[in-house]
């Protein structure tokens, strides 16, 4: 009978040891599970805050180009308006002859570069004049730009409909429109001539009117 018990301890020990090793490789994979679900957490908390600094340099560089494009658009700005002032500059200095030219029989009374005016009935609305001479009875309007084209002819030409109300003391004279540039495209030039409007370019020597022939038997 004690040999029976002595047997049963022992298969009961043997038990108790198997299982302690079950409990013991348990324990030892759910350690190793937590351990690799640690990394897994510590790996994505790096690819996320990798994906922050990748997401803010996005950011950073497209406010970067944005602010790239502002400064790059206000710098060709800034050379058109410079490229403006220099053709109205070189046209000032032969503004008088060439309004004589086309003034014929009256000697120029007065001349202006860069005039700005307000409307007189004070809504706010504003012109500025490039150039302007004036004869007794005519007055020589021209706007200057370091590109003519079509659409600027046409701007120029709807600009010029509403010059007395701004500049009522030159309404009972003729309006001669003329516009200046340095080269003028021929498509342009012939553009100008069908409209009445006087081209201002660099002849041989100086300044000159290209088509004055034309504008005065049109």
């Amino acid at each position: 009978m004690l040999a029976g018990i002595g047997e049963q301890v022992a298969e009961i020990r043997v038990s108790n040891a198997r299982t302690d090793r079950r409990l013991l490789e348990m324990q030892q994979h759910a350690d190793t599970d937590r351990q690799q679900a640690e990394k897994n957490w510590q790996q994505a908390q790096k690819n996320w805050q990798q994906a922050e600094k990748d997401r803010q340099q996005v950011e950073k560089d497209r406010q970067q180009a944005e602010k790239d494009r502002r400064d790059f658009n206000r710098r060709i700005a800034e050379l058109t308006d410079q490229q403006g002032l220099l053709i109205e500059n070189m046209v000032w200095p032969n503004l008088e002859r060439v309004a004589s030219e086309l003034f014929v029989d009256e000697p120029v009374l007065d001349s202006g570069i860069r005039l700005k005016r307000k409307q007189p009935d004070g809504n706010g609305d504003n012109m500025e004049i490039d150039l302007l001479a004036a004869s007794a009875s005519r007055v020589l309007v021209c706007e200057a730009k370091s590109k003519i084209d079509a659409g600027k002819v046409d701007e120029f030409l709807g600009k010029l409909e509403r010059f007395k109300e701004f500049f009522p003391e030159y309404s009972d004279r003729q309006l001669i429109p003329m516009m200046a540039t340095i080269a003028f495209e021929p498509s342009v030039l012939k553009y100008l001539t069908r409209q009445g409007v006087y081209a201002l370019g660099f002849g041989d020597e100086t300044m000159e009117l290209l088509n004055q022939r034309e504008v005065k038997t049109s």
